[in-house]
């Protein structure tokens, strides 16, 4: 395998800081922190040494977050794949109530997902006057500017719309993050192999993408991407990882030095560990878990160098910092046909996914229950475990809630402030009546207590409520049975009766809050 130099790309890096009115006065009177969202790709909670005795992957740095951290052991995405997940931790909202009626994933040339006017976490951090920047991955898609503007209903309508052709990349996109509250952004449209293969920098490509993936294979010995890929000159996978962590580091830098009186939110969208799988050299061979392992252990490198930065600049103390992951691993047991899908765990004993039954898509816990680590040291106080039941929605209600902000009517509708659990004040078993979990293809599941529904036959929420659409359904009690391996549905019929009915009344209302 031929890699290319480790080189850091070097790019003007221009914040667009906003100035921003004075943020409302926090309720103790206490100065606002700085915030940092970190978001792994595709990681399980078995990838974590401190979250799994057994697992093959050393991971020190995420170790040590984890002893300094309140640990979320009941934390879930808002949905099994990439665009849902991360819909919801910008939104505070189920991805299943937008256009696409379902918890499917997005190309990046089908156009913004996020509906115009809708508030982020982004927009609420910026309004309280905080430094806003996103690294990393996007995946919300962007609304580029078309060659043929024929094709714009197509692309609103069609989520895997893929002619590059018709996109003009020598114009920024028309609607971006920096149109949800991201006064600075650098990362790519999607995962690391999909297209554009590019740096977009606020909303434009640093370099037009020009090259095909055989071209690529030619300058390069190998493209770890697709056979379809429009390709950036200089953007390769062995320099991608490596510049989003130098870009994140840069933003935290540059905030607090150029303004240190206001704070920063930062949301370091990774892009480790979903494939392709290929660490950088120096990571090669790290860990006892293959080249997935290895690919870890780069992450975890790369974390610590953010925590280190925050120690450097003196701000840990007052910086509020999540760490988790957008889903769950990927089931790389069946094999794929592409080259740079790899990395098999199980083969070395190590099993991503921890006690968890199930994989990234899916339904079953292993597809959704991800590592969720919060530190504040001024705060929190570090080495507890908490098992109360949280989802992605609930991370804008709480920081709107330690802001002292409150939320309209038509935000975060699917969210509820965790910060009582953060403090020790409550931990219940949920600040939820319940939530809700939903498969790619559009099937959806209930989790209220510890009790847990499976709905199968609704594809999407039409359906739900279509009561000619044939149902069937598998109840597990996830205190008694995580690997939810019995199906006890049979010997609660009342208790599926009423899941089923929420699901309903949640998808009518338009919310899932009172």
């Amino acid at each position: 395998m031929m890699r290319s130099p480790f080189v850091i790309l070097a790019f003007n890096f221009t914040l667009l800081l906003f100035s921003a009115s004075p943020a409302p006065a926090v309720a103790d009177q206490s100065p606002r922190p700085n915030v940092v969202i970190i978001l792994a790709d595709d990681m399980g909670l078995g990838d974590v040494t401190a979250l799994n005795r057994q697992s093959r992957i050393p991971t020190p740095h995420l170790d040590k977050l984890a002893r300094q951290s309140l640990v979320f052991t009941d934390a879930h995405a808002a949905g099994s794949y990439c665009v849902p997940s991360r819909y919801g931790l910008l939104t505070g909202r189920y991805m299943w109530r937008t256009r696409l009626g379902s918890g499917g994933n997005l190309a990046n040339f089908a156009g913004t997902l996020i509906e115009p006017g809708r508030k982020t976490v982004a927009n609420l951090m910026q309004d309280a006057g905080y430094q806003t920047g996103l690294v990393g991955k996007w995946h919300q898609g962007l609304d580029w500017k078309l060659h043929d503007e024929s094709e714009r209903e197509q692309i609103r309508v069609d989520p895997n719309y893929q002619n590059f052709k018709n996109i003009d990349f020598a114009f920024p996109a028309l609607k971006g993050p920096k149109d949800y509250g991201f006064a600075y952004s650098f990362g790519t449209a999607g995962s690391a192999e999909m297209n554009p293969a590019a740096f977009i920098e606020n909303n434009r490509v640093t370099v037009i993408p020009t090259l095909t993936t055989k071209q690529a294979k030619k300058i390069h010995g190998e493209w770890f991407g697709r056979d379809d890929n429009i390709i950036a000159e200089g953007y390769t996978m062995d320099r991608l990882v490596p510049t989003l962590s130098h870009k994140a580091c840069e933003f935290v830098e540059t905030a607090v030095r150029t303004k240190p009186d206001q704070p920063f939110f930062l949301y370091y969208a990774m892009t480790t560990p979903h494939n392709p799988i290929v660490p950088n050299q120096e990571f090669v061979g790290k860990s006892k878990a293959g080249t997935y392992g290895d690919f870890i252990v780069e992450l975890d490198h790369h974390v610590g160098r953010l925590l280190s930065k925050l120690d450097e600049l003196d701000i840990a103390d007052n910086t509020l910092l999540f760490f988790t992951s957008d889903n769950g691993p990927v089931d790389r047991t069946r094999g794929y046909p592409q080259r740079w899908v790899r990395g098999d765990t199980q083969i070395y004993g190590h099993d991503s996914t921890g006690d968890c039954r199930g994989w990234k898509g899916g339904l079953e816990e292993g597809g959704h229950r991800v590592p969720f680590l919060v530190r504040w040291p001024d705060k929190i106080k570090p080495g507890e475990r908490c098992s109360t039941t949280i989802v992605f929605n609930d991370v804008l209600p709480t920081l709107a809630e330690i802001l002292n902000v409150k939320l309209d009517s038509n935000t975060a509708e699917d969210g509820v402030s965790f910060y009582p659990a953060l403090t020790g004040a409550a931990r219940p078993v949920s600040f939820h009546k319940a939530i809700i979990h939903n498969h790619h293809n559009g099937t959806f599941a209930v989790r209220q207590g510890s009790d847990k529904l499976m709905i199968k036959g609704p594809k999407t929420i039409e359906e739900v409520l279509n009561e000619r659409v044939p149902v069937t359904f598998q109840l597990y009690d996830l205190d008694q049975d995580i690997a939810e391996s019995t199906d006890v549905a049979d010997k609660h019929p009342e208790k599926v009766k009423q899941m089923h009915a929420l699901l309903k009344q949640y998808v009518k209302a338009g919310r899932s809050t009172d």
